[in-house]
């Protein structure tokens, strides 16, 4: 990115200045105590807020920074980025967030989060870059060159975040911490009893055992089936045998009783005549 040009109306001792800057390294010189730090504090200040927060400091940058005559506590800025997009922001730092025009001067603030501490998040929403990354690397003070044990620390980390993961505000072990929690949370390891994973297998379990259940009464049901068809098998050959019998017997009472009218008519025909 590019910033084009800024003006202070009023931040710490500096009042009512105009910078325009130009394409790479530009140098702010003067004597001690004209200003210097605190136009590169501006520059920050205007893209992230002046934080009201010690941070470990004996005085926030807010109370710091306070215009020593200006009323206006205040100030603009221009800049463009790699995609040649650019965007002018207006900051009344008194109140959390800045108001964020395009290239039209259009009001696009409302395009961007706001976090109730850091006030409207733009800049790094439009570039992925946060604070102490960019006053670490992008401004370089008289004596900030020798970086802080902590800038060191959050430099390095970036470094190793990139080289792990291909994004500098992306830890590939907290990421993968975080997966590991979500997984126990929501998924579940075998200790994790209560867990959704174990719940369900807890379910299979018990639906394979129903499963297996109804296999075996389904088997019984087959047998039974079988042995009702071996019965009824029987039955009928029974029946068939019964009904053989009952017609062998209506034959020979038959035959009886023509046999007793042929014996009756040879020992009383005559008579009878």
């Amino acid at each position: 990115m590019k910033i084009d040009y800024f003006k202070v109306n009023g931040f710490g001792r500096v009042e009512n200045k105009e910078i325009r800057l130009s394409d790479g390294i530009n140098v702010i010189y003067g004597e001690n105590e004209t200003g210097k730090s605190s136009i590169l504090k501006f520059i920050s200040s205007m893209l992230y807020g002046a934080s009201k927060n010690k941070n470990g400091k004996e005085i926030s940058d807010f109370d710091k920074f306070k215009p020593w005559k200006a009323e206006e506590f205040s100030g603009k800025m221009k800049y463009t980025l790699d995609n040649n997009n650019s965007y002018e922001i207006y900051r009344e730092f008194k109140k959390k967030n800045a108001i964020i025009y395009n290239d039209k001067m259009e009001d696009i603030s409302k395009e961007f989060t706001i976090d109730k501490n850091k006030g409207i998040n733009f800049f790094y929403e439009q570039t992925g870059i946060d604070e102490e990354t960019f006053y670490n690397t992008a401004i370089a003070e008289q004596d900030g060159i020798k970086l802080s044990k902590s800038s060191q620390n959050s430099i390095i980390q970036k470094i190793s975040n990139l080289i792990s993961s291909g994004d500098d505000n992306i830890s590939f072990k907290k990421s993968m911490d975080k997966i590991n929690k979500r997984q126990n949370e929501e998924v579940g390891t075998d200790r994790t009893a209560q867990r959704p994973i174990n719940v369900l297998e807890g379910k299979i379990r018990n639906l394979l055992e129903k499963k297996r259940s109804l296999s075996m009464y389904k088997e019984s049901i087959y047998d039974n089936s079988n042995q009702r068809e071996k019965i009824k098998e029987e039955i009928k050959i029974e029946e068939d045998k019964r009904s053989l019998l009952k017609d062998i017997k209506l034959e020979l009472d038959d035959s009886k009783f023509k046999n007793a009218e042929i014996d009756f008519r040879q020992k009383y025909g005559k008579k009878l005549l």
